[in-house]
């Protein structure tokens, strides 16, 4: 096409449009470019406890029951626009830290841990006391997301606090809290094949006390270390695992850390364990529900050797973040991490210290050295943000939304967020919410990303 008959009728055009016209080839061209949307993975899971109101922490009142607890999935092959949930039924509670699913590296089983049993059936008023120690968990076959084949409905330990599976799929990690009959095993490591457990272990955990918290275990991504959280002593543990005796080994000492420690992340070279400090506690002012700023620390495994010949770890780096940091994730890269804070947007709505958001804390960090620096903290508008995932390109995230303050918004929901800086000034980065956001059952705390 020639610039002639191109712009056969240019006269009809005024002077600076017909200007932009000729430098840009087109007017539609130059008024109608779209950015490309960037969050990349193939599918999100999540799971959602509906059995009570963020506020039911505080005055024990779980309020009006929305359905049964879910595990959601989201296909994000699709157009964001178009992103939707199939849901399934799945036992789990909020009332634990943010590790209630577990996801192979494969993306073919699914593991949720029931920490409480749902709430009864009755249309009678409820309080957290009704809500039971529980014993379930439940495993999906994911071969076809679109309708997610349930496994089994297996009986474990009561109250189990967190899952994870290893990255070879075969050993799932489940620590218990403390109570009255099993907790002197604070740690089961199951067996498993094709989702179904064929043997349980209970390893005895050196320099343990039966009374001591342990909140999270994870498994290192190379597969040969568990990292072990004492929200009691505040102090992270590391121990090699024998797969032929399913016996664990402590691998150098303990690092002490902080305050009410919760979860714990390693970088995905397997040299680096980071952890987030709640500081919560009964010598704590309103115990957690007025707790100070929280912080995330990073522990440089193996990075030297104590006077024993044993390896040395070590804390390197501790920046502060918001309050009660429940979540945080680590980009892919190592380049980046981010907290979701949740304030104090739990707070029953006539409660005078009620937050009314939340937010999330955007860090750098050094992938080699692990050094730490917070660079922009963004309020959210949400009730109880509690997990977040990084996609594929460490560029985008998304964030598990408890409930809605905008009540005719029912359920919760995945909100999705980009990282963004002005080019002309890129070292100042930060974290903006973007249109897009998944309906799913109200009370989603845990999240995971498939990439495989």
């Amino acid at each position: 096409m020639t610039l002639t008959k191109k712009f056969a009728n240019a006269s009809l055009l005024p002077i600076g449009l017909l200007s932009i016209a000729l430098v840009s080839g087109s007017v539609s061209a130059a008024t109608h470019m779209e950015p490309k949307w960037g969050f990349q993975g193939k599918y999100i899971l999540s799971v959602s406890d509906t059995d009570m109101l963020a506020s039911a922490y505080v005055d024990g009142q779980l309020g009006v029951k929305e359905g049964t607890d879910k595990l959601s999935i989201i296909d994000l092959s699709a157009k964001p626009r178009d992103y939707s949930a199939v849901e399934v039924p799945a036992s789990n509670s909020v009332a634990g830290p943010p590790a209630a699913l577990s996801v192979d590296k494969a993306g073919k089983y699914a593991y949720i841990i029931e920490t409480f049993t749902p709430r009864p059936t009755d249309n009678e008023k409820h309080t957290f006391a009704n809500l039971k120690p529980g014993n379930i968990l439940t495993v999906y076959d994911l071969k076809d997301k679109s309708k997610p084949a349930l496994v089994a409905k297996h009986s474990i330990a009561s109250r189990p606090d967190s899952v994870d599976i290893s990255p070879d799929g075969q050993w799932l990690l489940i620590t218990y809290h403390p109570g009255k009959a099993e907790q002197h095993k604070p740690l089961g490591l199951y067996k498993m094949n094709k989702g179904n457990i064929e043997e349980s272990y209970f390893p005895a955990i050196p320099d343990w006390k039966g009374s001591d918290r342990l909140t999270f275990a994870s498994w290192s991504p190379d597969g040969k270390v568990i990292g072990l959280v004492n929200s009691t002593k505040a102090e992270v543990s590391f121990y090699n695992f024998n797969p032929q005796s399913a016996a664990i080994e402590k691998w150098g000492n303990s690092v002490s850390v902080g305050k009410f420690p919760f979860i714990g992340r390693f970088s995905a070279d397997s040299k680096h364990f980071l952890v987030n400090n709640l500081f919560w506690g009964t010598d704590v002012q309103g115990k957690w529900n007025e707790a100070p700023n929280g912080t995330i620390v990073n522990i440089a495994l193996n990075s030297g050797t104590t006077k024993t010949g044993q390896p040395r770890h070590a804390l390197s780096s501790q920046v502060m973040v918001g309050p009660s940091p429940e979540g945080f994730a680590i980009s892919p890269s190592g380049d980046y991490v981010v907290t979701a804070n949740m304030e104090r947007s739990w707070l029953p709505y006539d409660d005078s210290r009620q937050s009314w958001y939340s937010s999330l804390t955007l860090i750098k960090r050094d992938p080699t050295t692990g050094a730490m620096s917070a660079l922009h903290t963004t309020p959210y508008d949400s009730i109880l943000p509690e997990s977040v995932v990084f996609d594929a390109t460490g560029s985008h995230l998304a964030v598990t939304s408890f409930d809605h303050y905008d009540h005719t918004m029912p359920g919760g929901a995945i909100d999705f967020f980009k990282i963004v800086a002005d080019p002309l000034n890129s070292a100042e980065k930060m974290i903006m919410k973007t249109r897009w956001s998944v309906p799913v059952a109200r009370g989603p705390h845990t999240i995971v990303l498939i990439n495989e």
